[in-house]
């Protein structure tokens, strides 16, 4: 007989985009970049899904699928596209784009910043500017006071990815290549959120506030050798709690961004080696599918006493044959979680469309809805009609052959120590403090 999860009355089920991989026509630094042929194929973002002009129609798309929630972003460098000067006719557009969603019935989500910013901006020095966080707030204080509809702000987005990625790794733009620099952009991120936070609070005061925080699942590669097993706790600390314990006290509720398991062995004093788990299966990014980490990074979260909601969670899979399962197993260990007492309010899949992926494209499909870039036509994935019984019904069904989840071995050792909380890999700083504790922002800190 097939077990059948119940979820909390309220819980808000939906899907994420961002700006700039949604809406198509941008002028950011991003786009200046992606002139270089840094992207794959040498892909530029474009039209992108064209969602500009076509957020209506998506937004139709989204309540057909029993959504009851949506998490977009705003795009600052439309609405300041030079110091202090305000594009209103972006403002308005926004202000369309909320009155459209909740015309359906649907909850906005608006997260403030996702990665891109204003030319301007970047060409000041970017967020590794000690003015940085200063300029943000005043985008900050004119965006909120242009959307007072909105109950639910999320300052930043993954600010421990860009820091990594775009200053650390020089992946992404401005290719810094700078373990200083990333350092000193983390600083200003945390600074940011605090301003944005405060804002948010002083201009809305009906509203509530979080940050979407991406948290990774890390393990020793042998839990047996005591060095994998500091490294370990150095990754978990560096990249999931340096964060946590100096914003999550200034918050409303903490959104988890989730994707990956990762197996770390110790290779010296300047080296972590970084191992995907070997034999799962994979998404089309390469990125191994790991249910149980879901539980685990919630288990992390939820320590900071703040409700949670899950702002993305999904996998690039351009066949649709992985989509229906994947978000299956990641939601039994959500209700895992939430038999155990933990908070959880709400599952945001990423994304709602096919959308342009950053440094990898058009390359990857993450999308309920898959798009035609030539032809911008929309056409829902089977996954996408699964998930809507599940948005309908606020029930998961398992098949026949699948249990609810007990305790693996994988639990002991999460439960043996992982938490660097109050260790001596902890400075005694307050959870309000906006600073990045001594140590390297580097993988090897």
């Amino acid at each position: 007989m097939a077990t059948s999860l119940r979820f909390p009355d309220g819980f808000l089920w939906g899907a994420a985009t961002s700006a700039h991989q949604v809406e198509g026509g941008q002028d950011n630094d991003w786009t200046e970049w992606e002139k270089l042929g840094r992207v794959k194929n040498g892909e530029r973002s474009g039209a992108a899904c064209d969602h500009w002009h076509r957020y209506i129609s998506d937004f139709e798309l989204a309540k057909s699928l029993g959504h009851t929630s949506h998490r977009f972003s705003l795009e600052w460098s439309r609405i300041e596209p030079l110091p202090g000067q305000w594009n209103e006719p972006a403002l308005e557009h926004y202000r369309e784009v909320v009155r459209a969603i909740r015309a359906k019935g649907i909850e906005p989500f608006v997260t403030l910043w996702h990665f891109t910013n204003p030319r301007w901006f970047a060409e000041r020095g970017g967020w590794a500017a000690n003015d940085a966080y200063q300029l943000f707030s005043k985008y900050v204080a004119t965006a909120i006071q242009a959307l007072p509809e909105v109950k639910f702000w999320l300052t930043v987005n993954e600010p421990n990815v860009y820091a990594l990625l775009s200053y650390g790794l020089g992946y992404w733009p401005p290719e810094a290549k700078s373990w200083v620099r990333a350092r000193r952009a983390l600083t200003n991120l945390i600074r940011a959120h605090h301003s944005a936070a405060e804002t948010v609070r002083r201009l809305a005061p009906g509203a509530m506030v979080g940050f979407a925080q991406n948290l990774v699942d890390f393990e020793p590669r042998h839990s047996g050798i005591l060095l994998d097993r500091w490294a370990t706790r150095v990754s978990d600390y560096q990249f999931n709690r340096r964060w946590l314990e100096r914003t999550a006290a200034s918050v409303d509720f903490i959104g988890v961004n989730h994707y990956h398991h990762q197996r770390i062995r110790f290779g010296g004093l300047r080296q972590l080696i970084v191992n995907e788990p070997q034999g799962q299966p994979q998404t089309d990014s390469g990125w191994q599918i790991f249910p149980e980490s879901m539980y685990r990074v919630l288990k992390i979260a939820a320590e900071y006493g703040k409700p949670i909601y899950i702002t993305e969670n999904g996998l690039a899979d351009a066949s649709d044959k992985l989509r229906i399962s994947f978000i299956r197993d990641y939601l039994v260990q959500v209700h895992r979680a939430l038999a155990e007492g933990i908070e959880i309010r709400g599952y945001f899949y990423w994304s709602l469309l096919d959308n342009f992926e950053w440094r990898e494209g058009r390359s990857q499909k993450f999308g309920l809805v898959e798009v035609d870039f030539t032809t911008q036509r929309r056409r829902l994935r089977p996954s996408a009609k699964w998930f809507t019984d599940l948005c309908r019904k606020n029930s998961l069904v398992l098949p026949t052959h699948q249990k609810a989840p007990g305790v693996s071995p994988r639990d002991e050792w999460f439960a043996s120590g992982l938490s660097v909380r109050g260790s001596a890999l902890r400075r005694p700083e307050r959870a309000d403090t906006p600073s990045v504790s001594s140590g390297s922002a580097s993988p090897d800190a």
